[in-house]
């Protein structure tokens, strides 16, 4: 009797150890899926009122960005067998911003590029996308040409990020993208994914392409924000790898483009043999030679111009090596 008893009493234990072990592991499961959850559901705020918000806040930082100085520098290679470097485009240039809210540019280093022997020709529209699409800020005023769609949050890095559709209307609008195609208008807007900070509400995360393209075409790409001046996200890296397919052959590019060396300021500045750039618009041209102004996606038949000695890219895969999303202070 007394060791029944005992066995029962040990029994009884031991179940009591088993249910409050589940219990905890119950608990925890529960606390993760809710967690996971979360992170799957819409954001706390209606995704109206973050577009309003992030839309105002790259309003305001359009603005700031005017106090700023910087340097880019912009690499676009056409790629080879091997990585080999079958056309180059590089050059360095630095910006400042005059009181009347004119971009200056300051061509500092520009090597005669060499695109043409593989096929390419830069045009405008490419210097476009390069100045003023790939650092890309979708401001309040220009929210309206967008359709913007939450597509759900994200971790990116150590930020907790919304991430959103942007396709610019025109795009669904088949008379008006005709009537672009017949005057040649092409290259003008941002299509792709935004992120966007779920505290600061800055976007810190672009990624897509430059749309439409009828005859020419242009790289996908992506470009990360840092907190600057524990402030603003400005732009700092954009990097695409990328195969342009055009009707008679294909080409494969890397970009790379780093905004570096940011200063502000808030006096006038004059500048001596300089370019002045409004905004939305490409530069006339560069130093570097005869070449068209751009950044080399109209194409032409490979082999049209001589060919040039190949060159290994030396450099390792950037976008393995793209800056961590700064935390913010």
């Amino acid at each position: 009797m007394r060791k029944t008893l005992l066995a029962t009493l040990a029994a009884a234990l031991i179940l009591t150890v088993l249910l409050s072990a589940s219990a905890k592991i119950a608990s925890t499961s529960s606390t993760n899926s809710a967690e996971a959850a979360a992170q799957r559901s819409g954001p706390q705020l209606p995704p109206e009122e973050i577009i309003r918000r992030f839309t105002k806040k790259e309003s305001d930082l359009r603005e700031i960005w005017k106090e700023y100085s910087y340097t880019q520098e912009t690499t676009l290679r056409v790629m080879g067998p091997a990585d080999t470097i079958r056309g180059e485009f590089f050059q360095v240039s630095e910006f400042v911003f005059n009181d009347a809210g004119m971009r200056i540019e300051r061509i500092i280093k520009a090597p005669p590029p060499t695109l043409d022997q593989a096929g390419l020709t830069m045009t405008p529209e490419d210097k476009n996308a390069l100045l003023n699409i790939q650092p890309f800020s979708l401001t309040a005023e220009e929210a309206p040409n967008f359709s913007i769609s939450f597509a759900g949050k994200e971790k990116l890095d150590e930020l907790n990020t919304y991430v959103f559709d942007v396709i610019p209307k025109v795009m669904s609008n088949p008379r008006e993208l005709e009537r672009m195609k017949k005057q040649k208008i092409e290259g003008k807007f941002f299509q792709g994914k935004i992120w966007v900070d779920d505290q600061d509400l800055q976007i810190v995360k672009t990624a897509g392409k430059v749309v439409p393209e009828f005859g020419q075409r242009f790289p996908k790409f992506e470009t990360y924000r840092e907190n600057i001046d524990e402030r603003f996200w400005l732009p700092t890296y954009t990097y695409g790898d990328d195969t342009l397919e055009f009707d008679r052959f294909n080409v494969r590019v890397r970009m790379i483009i780093k905004y570096k060396n940011y200063k502000r300021f808030t006096s006038d500045v004059r500048l001596l043999d300089t370019e002045e750039i409004k905004e939305g618009q490409p530069s006339s041209g560069d130093k570097s030679g005869g070449e068209k102004s751009g950044a080399g996606t109209t194409g032409g038949k490979p082999g049209d111009s001589k060919p040039g000695a190949t060159k290994k890219d030396d450099t390792k895969k950037e976008d393995a090596n793209k800056p961590k999303q700064r935390p913010r202070p």
